[in-house]
């Protein structure tokens, strides 16, 4: 008795020390994360080992199996802790950490009627694979769509009804379509969207004719795997500089580009964080300069504002933080309350990491805007594997509804939850689903009005070759075409 006694006394100090430790070694770096956001055999045999790895643990390093492995020259060039406080810190997460989540009921999905009608479009090649989108984009000058498919290597141009007007072969993984009318800036991530350390994205200037497409200008070259890159006037010169979201691999960042007298663009760097997403280009203080509101989705996930003070010098806010857990995948802005201010709506479900189960807190999370630049969480929606919210008045009464697909959904269990539509009843949002999750597994999504018909139209890209959680693969997938339609029947 007095064996066990003291036995159970030594592992509860060793948890006890361990708390303290994550608390001093793993909040330095990110929001810190608590034992119960996963289950025990995952903490135990993917996130930890790869948390160790990043600490540069050489014992934790040196058991890595594939496809661990392949990450440890993440490793610190050295050890940022000792083995014993290690070990400390594992013992805490195992200990307090739950052999599964509990069960969650999902709220109710509605069918969503009468607002859309649903296109299914045959852009698939003759011989090639399953495709597997990379970017979509909505050119509403031109009644154009612009879609990425990495898998076959193509990017296709679509007329209004989604009739294939023109492809080109041979082309890396698009991320990123900015401009309109027929001159665009094209964002490539590089060969792969597959994580590398390979430092291969560019952004080049494009315009596109009939029959042909003509590259005017390479801008931008040995960019970190970037998701987007956009021009905006950031100074006081009356030239465009170009703004950057490199979410890289072990470096990254938000970055500006100005053009010198020789043509030559010069970096500057405003942020060099990993995991740069999206950002949004506005004057949010109203004083008549360009800030920038961006997400970072690695790590620390953050969602920060710059504030322009001229002389692209810039005044940075964190307006929102995550467990780096959480696996924070995009975001928008919208006066959602109609009070006269923008509030931010995000989704939280990248699953492709070190702890691939579905996770109840995925899902879409609004935060209205209490002033002084103060957010505060007012709802969430769960959706497993939660990709990318979009906000627009789809059904046309005066406010801002939201879509939101996801990558990752729970196919066996909630399969309505791969595209999601939550319609604004003002106190609240009610959550409807469209039946096309046997059509594809979206991944990349964009709003306007494509016929020019006045109401806003919505296309989806599908991405059904990525990992899965468990339980989620339809082998429907393998039949889709990939680029979806959802038009609108308000007008």
């Amino acid at each position: 008795m007095y064996i066990s006694f003291f036995t159970w006394s030594c592992q509860d100090t060793q948890v006890a020390e361990g708390k303290a430790l994550a608390q001093k070694h793993c909040a330095t770096c990110h929001a810190l994360p608590s034992p119960d956001v996963l289950p025990n055999n995952v903490w135990k045999y993917s996130t930890l080992p790869y948390m160790g790895t990043l600490m540069g643990v050489q014992k934790e390093i040196d058991q890595l199996q594939k496809p661990l492995s392949d990450y440890a020259i993440l490793k610190s060039p050295q050890a940022l802790i000792s083995d014993e406080d290690w070990d400390k810190i594992k013992a805490y997460y195992l200990a307090e950490s739950t052999a599964k989540f509990p069960e969650t009921k999902p709220n109710p999905v509605t069918p969503l009627k009468n607002l859309f009608t649903v296109e299914d479009l045959p852009v698939k090649l003759e011989g090639g694979t399953f495709p597997n989108y990379t970017a979509i984009k909505i050119d509403e000058a031109h009644r154009q769509i612009i879609a990425g498919d990495q898998s076959n290597r193509i990017i296709w141009l679509l007329d209004k009804q989604g009739k294939a007007i023109q492809q080109w072969k041979d082309q890396n993984a698009l991320t990123h379509v900015d401009g309109s009318a027929g001159k665009y800036r094209f964002t490539y991530i590089g060969t792969t969207t597959q994580a590398n350390p390979d430092v291969n994205g560019v952004s080049q200037l494009v315009t596109l004719a009939y029959n042909k497409s003509l590259v005017n200008q390479q801008d931008l070259k040995n960019l970190n795997r970037p998701l987007q890159v956009s021009a905006a006037n950031m100074d006081e010169d009356s030239d465009e500089e170009l703004v950057s979201c490199e979410f890289g691999f072990q470096v990254g960042g938000l970055s500006i580009w100005k053009k010198g007298k020789t043509g030559a663009w010069a970096q500057q760097v405003v942020e060099t964080q990993t995991g740069a997403t999206r950002v949004i280009i506005k004057d949010f203080n109203q004083d008549g300069k360009q800030d920038m509101l961006a997400l970072f989705a690695q790590g620390d996930e953050r969602i920060i504002l710059y504030l322009n003070q001229g002389k692209l010098q810039f005044r940075r806010k964190i307006l929102l933080r995550f467990p780096p857990i959480y696996g924070t995948s995009s975001f928008d802005i919208a006066d959602l309350d109609q009070d006269g201010d923008w509030d931010i709506v995000c989704t939280a479900g990248d699953n492709a990491d070190f702890s691939t189960v579905l996770k109840p807190y995925h899902g879409i999370y609004v935060f209205r805007n209490q002033g002084n630049y103060q957010f505060k969480q007012s709802a969430f929606f769960p959706q497993n594997g939660a990709t990318k919210v979009l906000a627009s008045d789809f059904d046309m009464d005066g406010d801002q509804d939201l879509v939101s697909i996801a990558l990752f959904p729970d196919v066996q269990k909630r399969s309505s939850e791969g595209f999601l539509y939550l319609e604004n009843m003002g106190n609240t949002f009610q959550t409807k689903s469209l039946p096309i999750q046997h059509l594809g597994r979206w991944s990349v999504m964009d709003v306007g009005d494509l016929d020019g018909d006045g109401d806003v139209d919505i296309a989806l890209g599908s991405h059904a070759v990525a990992k899965f959680p468990e339980g989620s693969f339809d082998p429907a997938w393998k039949q889709a075409k990939g680029v979806l339609i959802l038009r609108n029947q308000k007008r």
